[in-house]
């Protein structure tokens, strides 16, 4: 099965990710039904507090670069994960990924959820997360209008560094980066937003925003332009991964 084929499979995304825990030593567990579909999360099984790294897709599932990005990223740093104390959850919406479908099965947009608790696979990361403070927080995501790649870091109430320049950097060897000076409505330069907090979406808070608030140090958004091909998709999210673990863990 190709990568095209296989984007949307999620058994099959499954399949893949318990082996590579096993791989990795790293315990792989359902912690959630969504939609009739199971809900798996990979950890190393020490305590949340000295978790260093969350990651997360899939929460839109026709961002298919995501769980595949975040998968070829794990499989290729395998080594990496295996001594360091992480968090992954490689798809939030298993309905959405079987579906090419945005939303969950009942119309919900679970990035503007992460306020009110309702939906059984956010309401497990919210208690599983008490106590964190991860050194570093990633959501992949992907966007059908960008025009490059370009990112979106919560503001963390320091000067910014160049971090976000440079992760930007290292996908652009893949895909330009996005050169708009607003991108979803927001004001962007060199392909990075930083929103403001008065300015969070008004339907809900972003899964983003909720790990800056209150349970990451930094936290970056990856956004890759769907209409261009998966595989350099692909290709782009590992490259802006890898910048960003190793500049913060390494």
């Amino acid at each position: 099965m190709d990568l095209i084929g296989k984007a949307h499979h999620y058994p099959h995304l499954i399949k893949r990710w318990r082996v590579l825990a096993k791989k990795m030593g790293l315990r792989i567990r359902k912690f959630a039904t969504m939609d009739g579909q199971p809900c798996y999360e990979l950890s190393s099984g020490r305590d949340i507090s000295e978790c260093q790294l969350y990651l997360s897709a899939g929460i839109h599932g026709d961002e298919p670069a995501g769980t595949e990005g975040l998968y070829a990223w794990a499989n290729k740093n395998w080594k990496i994960l295996s001594k360091i104390s992480v968090l992954i959850y490689p798809c939030l919406n298993p309905w959405g990924l079987l579906e090419n479908s945005r939303f969950t099965l009942e119309g919900k947009d679970l990035n503007r959820q992460w306020d009110k608790g309702e939906d059984a696979s956010i309401s497990e990361i919210i208690q599983k997360t008490l106590g964190a403070q991860f050194s570093l927080a990633v959501n992949l995501h992907e966007d059908y209008d960008a025009n490059g790649i370009y990112l979106y870091e919560p503001p963390t109430g320091t000067k910014p560094d160049n971090l976000a320049a440079e992760i930007l950097e290292a996908g652009s060897e893949h895909i330009v980066i996005d050169s708009r000076k607003k991108i979803e409505g927001r004001w962007a330069r060199g392909g990075i937003i930083r929103p403001a907090p008065s300015s969070l979406p008004k339907e809900g808070l972003p899964e983003a925003a909720f790990l800056q608030q209150s349970r990451a140090e930094r936290t970056f958004v990856f956004e890759t332009p769907s209409e261009c091909d998966l595989r350099v998709r692909v290709q782009a999210q590992v490259a802006m991964l890898d910048r960003a673990v190793t500049k913060l863990l390494f």
